[in-house]
């Protein structure tokens, strides 16, 4: 892998986890049965189990625990998002591509999951499409006010143009 391709994942890298975190601060609405807010509430348990396997190194763990949660919440952007920067961190860029597409289609306003998008469309081979998102991403941070991840953002798509 190349510098340029590992300085790009670490920059995703931090996005991914930054937006996630972010991503827990906001409010879902609630289940109205007790029995689905309880899945829920579980599904959110095993997602930060996830992120916090992530963070260790371990994504065969973090997926299998992304999995788990899909399973009880197959309606969270954030753990089709998480579960997609793990797979792409794996260099399994169909897979991520095919996840982060869920996640945004389920929260068009999920800016990480653009940026995701964006980054494994790239290393797949198709920096233009990687860009188009990556831009998205952008404009996304830019509009929910955080500026990190728009620098951040900005900064990845300087190193993917030729």
């Amino acid at each position: 892998m190349s510098s340029r391709t590992l300085f790009v994942i670490a920059l995703v890298s931090g996005l991914t986890i930054g937006a996630a975190s972010h991503a827990l601060a906001d409010d879902r609405s609630a289940a109205n049965a007790p029995l689905a807010a309880a899945r829920q509430s579980q599904a959110e348990t095993l997602y930060r189990q996830g992120l916090l396997q992530y963070e260790k190194g371990d994504l065969a763990a973090a997926i299998a625990l992304y999995d788990d949660a899909l399973i009880l919440d197959p309606t969270s952007a954030e753990a089709y998002s998480a579960r997609a920067g793990a797979q792409g961190r794996q260099g399994n860029y169909e897979a991520a591509i095919e996840d982060y597409s869920s996640a945004i289609a389920l929260n068009d306003e999920l800016a990480a999951a653009y940026g995701g998008r964006g980054l494994a469309f790239a290393l797949a081979g198709d920096p233009t499409r990687g860009v188009q998102d990556l831009w998205t991403a952008a404009q996304l941070f830019r509009q929910q006010d955080r500026p990190e991840q728009y620098s951040q953002t900005l900064a990845i798509i300087r190193n993917l143009a030729p």
